[in-house]
Parts: C-alpha cells; structure tokens; sequence
C-alpha cells in the first residue's frame, strides 16, 4: 500500500471518527470494538504513523496506542467502503492473510513450544536485549512470551517509536497507553474485558508476525518454563472477555441500538430504522430501554413489536403471541413515548 493511500486512509479514519462519535451511542459504537478487520488496520496505520514520527524525530506510537480505542469502532463500518473507494484487496482474497493467528493455530504453537527445549530467560538477562549498542539481541516480551523483533529495528531499537518495550515485558501498557513508570508492566489483573480483548489480538499479532523464543522468568512462567497460577487466570480472564463480546454481539442482533440524535433544544431523540445500530434486518422495531445485567444504566434497543420473538426471555406467554419481544423483563418502555412509535424524546435523566 502506497505512502499516499495509506497516509489518506488514516486521515480518513481520524476524520470520520469523531463524526462516528458524535452520531452514535455508546451502546453503539461497542459493537464494532475488537473485531478482526478493525485490530488489522489500526496496527498498519500505527506503524504508519510511526514511521512518519520518526522521520520527523517525534513519538507519535503513544499517542497512537491512546487514541486506538477511540478509532478502533468506526473502522469496520468503513474497511468495506475503503476497499470501493482505495482500490484496497483484502489479503485473504490474494491468498496471504495477514490476519493475528487464530486460536489453533495458537494452541498449536504452544505445543510445539512444550516439546522442545526452549530458552528461559530472568528478568534482568531480558534486560540485556534492548538492541542498545552492546546488547545481544532485540527482544520483547508480552504475557511472559519472548519475541525477536530484530526485523522491526527501526520501531523497537534506540529512538524507534516502540523502544520502551524492548528488554521488558509491559504487556499491560499496550492497550492503557500508560508508558510512564509503573504502566510499564506485566500485570494485566483487573482489566475491562475490551482490555482483554486488546490483549489477545497483540499476542497473537506477534505470533504472526515475529519469531518466539523463549518465555521470561516471573509472573507468567517458572524457571522451568511452566506455567504458573497467574498465566492460567490470565487466560481465563481473555477467555471470559472473548464468552461475553459474543454473548453481547448475539444481544445486539436481537435487541439492535437505537439510532441517537442530541440537540441542545431538544435533548436526545433515539428512533428506530431497519439499518440502525449498523445490524440490517427486516424489521424496524421500537426504543425501548434494555437492562442488562452488569451495566449500570439501560440502553436505547430497537426492538421487535410483532410476530415470534427473537429472544427466548418472555416468550413463554401464550396470550401474547405476535408481540415479538415487548413482554421482554428487561424492557422498560419510554416515558411520554407511544408504545407503538418508532422515534421518542428522551428524558435528560436518561
């Protein structure tokens, strides 16, 4: 991809960004989080980006890693219209996907690993491999893994955008953008599930791309290389991440967000559309506010006001039939909003 294409794709995205955010919901804008095609595109224009700092003797990749999440949602809305528009090829088409390796090809990884001899290093020998003049090598760490990252010198080494990761495992910092003292760490306990989401795309983005070599010594690993207490919660807390993104992306195919439109005057209007919260259906429902366990306030869902509903919660009333999903118990209709509109006035309290 051309430095002129690549340059006004992400220009693009910053642009179309804070359109995105200020024509959307929260509730909205979570469901374009994480995926794949958004994790992809945002690393290429990060290295992007940080090429054009380096050549212009600025940092610009921690500034990056803070704004990806705010990137991060519009990105799969508009990868298919950049395609039209850039004349981009997705890889998979050409046959040479470029996408983080999937979870058997993890899993396969990891056994070959287990089977063979494999360096382990301590922390302080990590240190060692900053590719500072005089050091072994160039590594990094992330979850306790060990990278060469040799071929991307120019990011990792002295003075490259990335060069506070090498030597070191600061796994935590790569998706809080913290880069100062303490944020520097291995410790990823206590994260946002979008967090951990983050996390499982950077360790697979290194699989894919660089050569593994060892684990280090400490929080993840044993001096034998086995896997401690603290490795098996790690990866039952992306686990756990990965179990609730699906179990909120089947939430968002049954209950759609509303489209949400805010005027000074006239506060928040939230209405409904067969397009709205960029799921594509058939029907065009009603708002309703949905209540989700975990969520400290309802959302605005657009939800179906006919025939057999779509969630299995509430359908259970045989005098109800052909009422979708309205007997729903965690549906609240809208104060001052006719039951079968599909466009209300949100009260400022909500």
């Amino acid at each position: 991809m051309g430095f002129i294409k690549i340059s006004f794709i992400c220009a693009f995205m910053v642009a179309l960004s804070a359109v995105l955010l200020q024509k959307y919901s929260p509730s909205t804008v979570d469901t374009f989080l994480s995926d794949p095609t958004v994790q992809q595109l945002t690393i290429k224009c990060s290295t992007f980006l940080n090429g054009v700092g380096e050549k212009l003797k600025t940092n610009v990749y921690p500034m990056w890693l803070k704004v990806q999440p705010v990137l991060a949602p519009y990105v799969k809305v508009v990868n298919k219209q950049l395609s039209n528009i850039f004349g981009v090829v997705d890889d998979e088409a050409k046959g040479t996907s470029s996408k983080p390796i999937v979870d058997e090809e993890s899993n396969a990884k990891g056994k070959e690993h287990e089977s063979q001899p494999e360096k382990v290093f301590s922390v302080e020998e990590l240190k060692n491999y900053d590719g500072k003049p005089g050091s072994k090598g160039l590594y990094l760490a992330f979850l306790g893994q060990v990278f060469d990252v040799k071929k991307g010198e120019k990011f990792y080494g002295p003075g490259g955008g990335y060069e506070f990761f090498a030597g070191r495992d600061a796994s935590r910092a790569f998706v809080t953008g913290n880069f100062d003292g303490e944020g520097l760490t291995d410790d990823i306990a206590g994260m946002s599930d979008q967090d951990y989401l983050g996390i499982k795309t950077w360790i697979d983005f290194y699989h894919s791309d660089y050569k593994y070599v060892g684990k280090v010594e400490g929080r993840y690993y044993t001096a034998s290389g086995e896997a401690t207490q603290y490795q098996k919660d790690a990866e039952r807390w992306i686990a756990d991440a990965k179990k609730n993104k699906d179990k909120a992306d089947e939430q968002y195919k049954i209950f759609p967000p509303c489209n949400t439109e805010w005027n000074q005057d006239r506060g928040t209007r939230v209405w409904c559309t067969k397009k709205s919260g960029g799921i594509e259906r058939t029907w065009e429902g009603v708002p309703r506010r949905l209540f989700s366990a975990g969520q400290a306030k309802p959302r605005c869902a657009c939800v179906k006001d006919f025939g057999a509903p779509l969630s299995p919660i509430g359908s259970n009333s045989a005098s109800k039939k052909g009422r979708g999903d309205l007997d729903n118990p965690n549906l609240q209709e809208y104060p001052g909003c006719l039951p079968n509109s599909n466009e209300c006035q949100v009260p400022k309290e909500d």
